[in-house]
């Protein structure tokens, strides 16, 4: 049976009889057609089995065919028609064929297409690892040094504060209402505990300002 037959008749068959008709082909048609019927028998190692078939009688497929191809034929049947493709294709074309066929067989299409497989990605890591490196290499800033003269007047003012706040006080009114610690008095019309009695302060004075 020629291709011519075969295709005619192909969508009135069942699946079966699709494939089983294809060991009585005795030639092929062109690439779109076999790439269609491959496709539509639904089933890997039938489609496989044409393909590989339809390459030996001498059937050239598109990159397009191809690629749409890689989605219902095996590693095997892949390998054969890449390998025996006269197209020619795209960097992007062959790397989209990536996982479905064999690595070898893709870099020496590759390589006969003058192409350079994944080069922009290698370079994005390469610029990633240089990032990298920049960021870790970058020299960390110390904290600023203190000076003799800033410890020394930091030393005075703490011991001048420590020194006021544990002064003791004489017990008796000094008028310095402003430094005098909390004590009890009469303010307001009651007793409290503060700063700036008007009468009645436990230590005898009345210069209260009137401030608590």
């Amino acid at each position: 049976m020629d291709w011519d037959q075969y295709y005619e008749k192909f969508y009135d068959w069942a699946t079966s009889t699709q494939i089983s008709r294809m060991s009585s082909l005795t030639s092929y048609g062109a690439s779109s057609e076999v790439a269609e019927v491959a496709q539509e028998y639904m089933d890997e190692k039938a489609a496989s089995r044409l393909i590989k078939k339809a390459v030996a009688y001498g059937v050239q497929f598109t990159p397009e065919e191809i690629y749409d191809l890689s989605g219902c034929c095996n590693t095997e049947a892949m390998n054969v028609l890449l390998d025996s493709s006269k197209c020619r294709f795209t960097k992007e074309q062959l790397e989209d064929l990536y996982g479905a066929v064999d690595d070898e067989v893709l870099e020496r299409v590759a390589a006969r297409n003058k192409i350079s497989l994944f080069e922009d990605d290698e370079d994005e890591e390469i610029d990633d690892e240089t990032v990298e490196e920049e960021f870790f290499d970058e020299p960390v800033a110390s904290d600023p040094k203190i000076g003799f003269f800033t410890k020394f007047f930091a030393g005075i003012g703490i011991a001048d504060a420590l020194s006021s706040s544990h002064a003791s006080h004489p017990g008796h009114c000094t008028g310095d209402c402003a430094n005098c610690p909390p004590h009890y008095g009469y303010r307001y019309g009651r007793w409290y505990y503060g700063h700036g009695h008007v009468h009645g302060c436990e230590f005898g004075g009345n210069k209260g300002d009137g401030s608590l």
